[in-house]
């Protein structure tokens, strides 16, 4: 007895972008086209959408932040004063500090604020800093050693890294729901397949019963 064995489903004709866009209008004058192909270019139209909106998002959220990060460095800037500081003792690189990626190294130096105010401490220095060079510190108003406000360059870096990220995170969300909805067409077709195979194997193979013929 032979075996009959069941055709292989049929993909769906393959779509450039454009096509994909006309597909899920229905403008697409391809007879091949079914409902199904059309959910599938609408998911894709849906997505590359869904794309577009995150870039647009990942943009908002990076100038925003921007904004806020020069606000906050103006506002912090505003309370504190720029001095030069005179080194006076022998560059140490600082024990387990790094910012940045880069060893961080000190220095005792001189300074003179509020007024004639002289004071002296330890400062974050150059490498190639030595005695009797001079360097920029920020202070407080008692003339204290402070943390100096965000630099131009470290604001648009914290931008663009949260902008990037958000970006990343949307682009994920949005192709796993591809993925999804495709899974979920590419069974409802193998399904219709299915149901479409069993109706017509039997007259396709010849084991239906033919006019006039009884078992």
């Amino acid at each position: 007895m032979s075996s009959t064995h069941r055709p292989a489903r049929p993909d769906s004709p393959a779509a450039p972008p454009c096509g994909h866009l006309r597909r899920a209008l229905g403008r697409e004058r391809n007879p091949l086209s079914r409902a199904l192909d059309r959910a599938r270019s609408r998911a894709v139209v849906l997505t590359a959408l869904g794309i577009a909106l995150a870039a647009l998002l990942g943009a908002g959220a990076a100038v925003t932040h921007f904004a806020a990060g020069q606000r906050q460095a103006a506002a912090t800037a505003a309370g504190l004063h720029r001095v030069d500081a005179l080194v006076q003792g022998s560059v140490r690189r600082a024990e387990a500090t790094v910012v940045g990626g880069k060893a961080v190294y000190r220095a005792d130096a001189a300074w003179t604020y509020p007024g004639t105010r002289s004071n002296t401490g330890s400062i974050d220095v150059p490498r190639t800093a030595g005695p009797g060079s001079t360097v920029g510190i920020w202070v407080d108003g008692s003339g204290r050693p402070a943390t100096a406000p965000s630099s131009t360059a470290d604001l648009v870096a914290d931008a663009l890294c949260l902008g990037l990220l958000l970006f990343g995170l949307l682009c994920v969300l949005a192709s796993a729901v591809l993925c999804t909805r495709l899974s979920v067409l590419d069974r409802r077709a193998d399904r219709a397949w299915t149901l479409g195979w069993a109706r017509s194997e039997p007259v396709w193979s010849g084991r239906a019963p033919r006019g006039g013929e009884h078992g």
